[in-house]
């Protein structure tokens, strides 16, 4: 907003001196819409048919039933923001909270990872073992198998 100053502008058949500190040009805009909605009650034409107050009137009411829709618009975008909002916290808890889940998971996997190597450790250890027991029982069983004296065989 800027400097108070006085400007002249034209609506309907009358000419009016208004004092603002807005910009003339956006002043003039305002009367150029004023001007726009009486036209769309009585065109320049028809404006004689009435009396400047039931013109300014209606014009007022035309203006006034605009601005309460475009209200009621706002308020309605305002509360599905609102709407939207409460929306997305509620997802963004549910992300974070599956990401907490997630990463315990990861955790999890990995300490049953480590178990199922140490595990891996320990079966290929008794399977080492266990291998070594077999050729020594075989060893074992083939000792057994041969003739303590050559020729001569026990039956």
């Amino acid at each position: 907003m800027g400097e108070v100053r006085q400007i002249r502008v034209s609506i309907g058949n009358e000419t009016i001196t208004l004092v603002s500190d807005e910009e003339e040009s956006y002043i003039r805009e305002l009367a150029d819409y004023i001007e726009s909605r009486m036209s769309e009650i009585a065109p320049l034409g028809a404006r004689a048919n009435f009396h400047p107050n039931v013109l300014s009137l209606s014009t007022a009411v035309l203006i006034a039933d605009q601005l309460y829709k475009e209200r009621a618009k706002s308020n309605a975008f305002e509360q599905e923001k609102e709407q939207n909002q409460k929306e997305t916290d509620r997802l963004r808890a549910l992300v974070d909270e599956l990401w907490l889940a997630l990463e315990q998971t990861w955790n999890d996997m990995n300490s049953y990872k480590e178990k199922l190597e140490q595990a891996k450790l320990e079966a290929d250890e008794y399977k080492s073992g266990m291998d070594q027991a077999k050729n020594e029982l075989r060893e074992y069983i083939e000792a057994f198998d041969k003739p303590a004296i050559k020729g001569v065989y026990i039956s």
